[in-house]
């Protein structure tokens, strides 16, 4: 598709016309005006009767393709802060002009510092090592109408990175009388300090900020300016003497950079180098004379500027005051505050300015309602020092603030700072209020007897040591409730009258260890009351164990009936009887009880175990022979024993028992049962007559079964083993060898075994005579 030629001039005109807003978003710089240009520009056409200027010069670099250092600003219709004025640059004015989208950081090796700016900046204790790229513009002037002069600036730099804390372009405004040697004076500091205006002395950055509500903001790519960052409008100002030649020097140097990177500038403010009028002192909370409510302060030229065609612009907060005349030469504020100013225009075309800061004095919010008064220390008089009413009549009270009691309505002064005792109930003080030098306000105020903080007529409590343990540990304020019905009290506690009295932190804890009575007293205190103490004894109380009540054993099935002393006040056991003499209980079967008994107005819950009689366990008898030792475990000792049909005896040792099996019975101490074990002494037989009459007719040993590890051999006098006892013959030999009748003759035997409990082993040997009469 081809555009038509109408198409194409359209779009070259929108083009140019487009080329045409994006400049108009950003400041533009032109370095065409030499150094008197400049100046003129500056002081303002308006301003040459105010003030005369001469000797102007201006230093910097020239970059080549003609672009020096310094240049003349304008706003353009951006949105730059100051209209148009000077710039100073430490690199290519030009390149101050927006958008913020490249890095300035222009050098020459050539392009030294400025020894006045180092001097200003050593005496403020700042680095000056690398001072560079240095721009400035000096002048001689004389005021012709004012004792002060000033001017608006900013300060603009590329060091302004979140990253950057230690390099710091520095701007000074140096001013002296003319034709002097002394040092400059430099007037452009942070505001209400001593400190020079530098990228680092005022600064935004999350790292190291300074001075933040004086810094304007870090700019973003659409900025009108291509600086990183920039401070607000800030104001210089100088007293000097009329008609007496100063010289002025502005100056801007890069620091530390050896390369002179990242570049500054400071944007002087056209016009703004005006003379200074006094339109009245400033009325502020630190010069302790702020305005007072409904007095007005006439704010005017001091003195009369002598001019009736003077024309006056007044301002609050840098906007215009409405309604007020070009011809009136004053403004009333009244009950008003901020930064009044006027521009004057004179006559002659000279602009003249004045400025009066103005704070209101604080307005008193007075509760005149009634106000309590205490015999706090307990001295029989109601006395407190006055001026601890002074938060509770003035709500809002600070130190600003003039108060003073008095007997009557203008009468003398009550000293506030010592005790006033109050002798009527109730009593009307007369309390004059006002802030600095406003006039006060009388208010008369009731004063009256406060109540004090009820206690109860309780006065000894009574502390259980209800575990017999000789001490007991409580807490006094779990009995605050016991002593007073009042809620929301605070409680203190101390050692002696006078400590309750005085008050004050508590000289004891409230966690108390006692053997004995204990006095404590105790001081309450409660808003809207006064307060009050008592002394507490705290009684300390043992109950009483029963030597009746103890643990019981009892047969199998059996009950038992149990019996306190009678001498307790009441008892109360756990199967549920109760009652002043009910110190019985019947039919108790085996458990685990508790029985409580109240003595000395204390209770003590004694425990006790009704247990079923255990029985004895017969563990071994031993055999030693004929000795017999019984061993017994279990049940309730001691133990009593018998033998066979015997009489029981405290012994558990037998002697000279006879050969063959008996019984032994064990009874316990409670006598609730008896437990019996058959044992056996085994017999000694050394003959045999197998003729099958019923008499002799075998060795029967079978009585060992019940022994350990028992043993029976028989031998023939050769030595032949002819019969071995085990538990398929039971120990019993008929006289036969493999099933054969022996002959009459003598034979060996061997007897072992190990009796239970007995770690020797029973031995017996002999002859057995074996008569064969078949």
């Amino acid at each position: 598709m081809k555009f038509s030629r109408f198409s194409q001039f359209l779009f070259f005109l929108l083009a140019l016309l487009f080329i045409d807003q994006t400049k108009a978003q950003n400041i533009s710089v032109d370095t065409s005006l030499d150094a008197q240009q400049l100046v003129n520009r500056f002081i303002g056409a308006q301003n040459a009767s105010c003030i005369t200027v001469s000797n102007v010069a201006i230093s910097g670099w020239n970059f080549s393709g003609n672009n020096p250092s310094y240049g003349y600003f304008s706003k353009n219709g951006s949105t730059f802060d100051i209209d148009e004025g000077i710039i100073l640059s430490t690199g290519i004015a030009r390149e101050a002009e927006g958008p913020n989208n490249t890095l300035q950081s222009n050098f020459d090796r050539s392009w030294g510092g400025d020894d006045d700016l180092i001097y200003t900046l050593n005496e403020a204790g700042l680095p000056t090592d690398n001072i560079l790229n240095a721009t400035y513009l000096e002048f001689d002037f004389v005021s012709l109408q004012s004792d002060k002069i000033s001017f608006d600036y900013m300060f603009l730099s590329e060091e302004y990175r979140d990253s950057n804390c230690r390099y710091s372009d520095a701007f000074a405004f140096l001013i002296k009388e003319a034709g002097t040697t002394g040092p400059y004076q430099n007037i452009a500091l942070v505001p209400g300090t001593n400190t020079p205006v530098t990228s680092l002395s005022i600064n935004g950055a999350t790292n190291c900020p300074r001075n933040t509500d004086y810094f304007g903001g870090f700019n973003n790519t659409i900025s009108p300016t291509n600086f990183n960052g920039q401070t607000r409008v800030l104001k210089a100002s100088a007293t000097i003497q009329k008609g007496v030649t100063y010289h002025i020097k502005l100056v801007i140097a890069d620091h530390g950079d050896a390369n002179g990177l990242y570049d500054s500038a400071v944007f002087l403010k056209s016009g703004s180098f005006t003379g200074n009028i006094n339109i009245g002192k400033d009325l502020t909370l630190d010069n302790e004379d702020p305005l007072c409510e409904d007095v007005p302060y006439r704010i005017q030229p001091i003195p009369d500027l002598g001019d009736a065609s003077a024309q006056y612009s007044w301002f609050k907060n840098g906007q215009p005051i409405l309604g007020i005349p070009v011809s009136q030469s004053y403004y009333d504020v009244v009950n008003d505050e901020g930064n009044f100013s006027v521009k004057v225009v004179l006559s002659s075309g000279c602009t003249l300015e004045g400025n009066v800061s103005i704070e209101k004095a604080p307005v008193a919010q007075v509760d005149a309602s009634p106000i309590q008064v205490c015999d706090n220390d307990f001295s029989g008089n109601y006395a407190a020092k006055l001026s601890s009413f002074n938060g509770r009549i003035i709500k809002n009270f600070t130190r600003d603030f003039n108060i003073s009691y008095s007997l009557t309505s203008g009468g003398a002064p009550i000293d506030q700072d010592v005790n006033f005792v109050f002798t009527q109930n109730p009593q009307i003080l007369y309390v004059s209020v006002g802030a600095y030098s406003c006039t006060p306000t009388v208010y008369p105020i009731q004063f009256y007897f406060g109540t004090k903080v009820n206690f109860n007529s309780v006065s000894n409590v009574d502390i259980c040591d209800s575990e017999i343990s000789g001490s007991e540990t409580f807490n006094v304020s779990d009995y605050i409730q016991s002593i007073t019905d009042e809620t929301g009290v605070v409680a203190t506690y101390f050692d002696t009258e006078d400590q309750a009295k005085a008050g004050g932190n508590s000289t004891i804890s409230s966690s108390q260890t006692i053997t004995a009575d204990r006095s404590v007293f105790i001081r309450l205190e409660k808003s809207g009351f006064c307060p009050n103490y008592k002394e507490i004894k705290f009684l300390f109380k043992q109950p009483k164990r029963s030597s009746l009540i103890k643990d019981e054993v009892i047969c199998k099935g059996a009950t038992i009936d149990l019996k306190a002393e009678t001498d307790f006040d009441y008892y109360e056991w756990s199967n549920g009887v109760e009652g002043a003499s009910a110190n019985e209980i019947n039919d108790v079967p085996v458990g685990d009880y508790w029985v409580k008994l109240t003595s000395n107005d204390c209770v003590y819950q004694q425990y006790f175990k009704i247990s079923e009689a255990e029985e004895p366990v017969i563990d071994d008898v031993l055999i030693d022979g004929t000795t017999v030792t019984i061993l017994v475990s279990g049940g309730t000792s001691p133990y009593i024993y018998a033998l066979d049909n015997g009489v029981y005896q405290s012994s558990n040792i037998y002697m000279n028992v006879d050969l063959g099996t008996h019984i032994i019975y064990v009874k316990g101490a409670d006598g609730c049962s008896v437990v019996a074990k058959e044992f056996t002494l085994v017999n000694s037989q050394n003959a045999i007559t197998p003729n099958h009459d019923g008499v002799n007719d075998v060795i029967d040993y079978s009585s060992l079964l019940s022994k350990r590890d028992p043993k029976f051999e028989v031998y023939d006098r050769n030595g032949i083993l002819i019969f071995k006892g085990d538990t398929n013959n039971r120990f019993i030999w008929n006289g036969t060898y493999n099933d054969k009748i022996l002959p009459t003759s003598s034979y060996w035997y061997i007897l072992e075994w190990n009796e239970s409990g007995n770690a020797k082993r029973v031995q017996l040997t002999g002859w057995i005579l074996l008569k064969n009469r078949l």
